[in-house]
């Protein structure tokens, strides 16, 4: 039935995909098995159908000019285990009741691939199929003792950074598609103000490099990819899964090498995932999200920090051998991802 992982406190187990029914996995049920980048087209000037990305990386990095702006079409798989993870924290003895916790949770592995085939993305050593991100780790439920926050998630990258985001998860019922909170790629002061330096963020918001990405707000790229998938149908229910390594009263945050924290440092993580069940549309369910890290580093011959948002967007839907694996009886251990 299970394995031991440890024998540390209360300990923890593997729990097989066949066995995940006795489990407490909440709203991460939902995310078992692989997803994928949807396939998403655009028109050229010259009518022709070319594939456009669903997944889109916007980042500021220093350079030549104060700072270089980067914005990477991409494609992305996404892996939540079919093997949960059980575990419990002993705590104090008051009274009579031992108050112990139990968690349950997946593993998760993500690969990001460059899509982009551009002069610029070559130069910078983007060119299409390069990997340009990946990360494991896990998603928690925590039922009990949570303080509020039901979900957590573990993660681990190999630029030199570990977080620990926490968050909770939330159900709706036809939420339409202008649900997306407007975001910026902007660089602000650190206080989130806007920056007295006149011109700052002219290569931000002036032309776009590319025509069907709005790279000043990436999410609003994400609502008409919803709109485009939906079509004449409805997004019939919703679970959004929010998190932040940035949580007053909590604990959280990002850990990074010494190279990382003296130069360019990863300071926060705010990430929301959507799961939408559609009725009607291209497609039956899709996964949708939006992180934004803060990075922290001052421009090019001054020294007062600002903040520089590292915005990630995608749409995924599930591959049709997840749906067969995640509900394949006699899978144990952890999944070799």
């Amino acid at each position: 039935m299970t394995s031991p992982l440890n024998r540390f406190g209360m300990g923890a187990r593997f729990v097989s995909a066949d066995l995940l029914s006795e489990v407490d996995l909440g709203p991460l049920k939902q995310l078992v098995g692989e997803w994928e980048s949807v396939p998403l087209t655009t028109t050229s000037p010259d009518g022709v159908v070319q594939p456009l990305a669903a997944g889109w990386n916007v980042i500021s990095v220093p350079g030549n000019g104060n700072f270089v702006f980067e914005v990477i079409p991409y494609k992305e798989n996404l892996k939540f285990s079919a093997v949960a993870v059980q575990a419990g924290n002993r705590g104090p003895v008051l009274g009579d009741t031992q108050f112990d916790q139990e968690i349950f949770g997946l593993f998760y592995e993500q690969q990001i691939v460059s899509v982009c085939n551009t002069d610029f993305c070559n130069s910078r050593g983007f060119s299409n199929g390069t990997v340009i991100h990946a990360e494991t780790g896990l998603f928690l439920y925590i039922t009990n003792y949570n303080g509020g926050f039901t979900i957590a998630r573990l993660g681990t990258v190999p630029h030199g950074n570990a977080l620990l985001a926490l968050g909770a998860s939330s159900e709706t019922s036809n939420p339409g598609t202008k649900f997306f909170p407007v975001i910026s790629s902007k660089a602000v002061n650190l206080d989130g103000s806007d920056l007295a330096l006149l011109g700052y963020n002219d290569k931000i918001i002036g032309a776009p490099q590319f025509k069907d990405f709005n790279q000043v707000d990436p999410n609003a790229f994400l609502q008409s990819t919803l709109e485009t998938i939906a079509g004449t149908g409805s997004i019939t229910t919703m679970t959004t899964l929010e998190m932040s390594t940035n949580n007053p009263d909590a604990t959280g945050g990002i850990l990074n090498i010494p190279f990382i924290q003296s130069n360019v440092t990863a300071t926060t993580l705010n990430a929301t995932f959507w799961l939408e069940n559609i009725s009607g549309g291209s497609e039956t369910e899709l996964l949708q999200y939006s992180q934004t890290i803060n990075l922290v580093f001052p421009p090019v011959g001054t020294v007062t920090p600002i903040v520089w948002p590292h915005i990630t967007i995608s749409t995924l839907k599930r591959t049709p051998a997840a749906v067969t694996a995640a509900n394949a009886p006699g899978s144990t251990g952890v999944p070799q991802l």
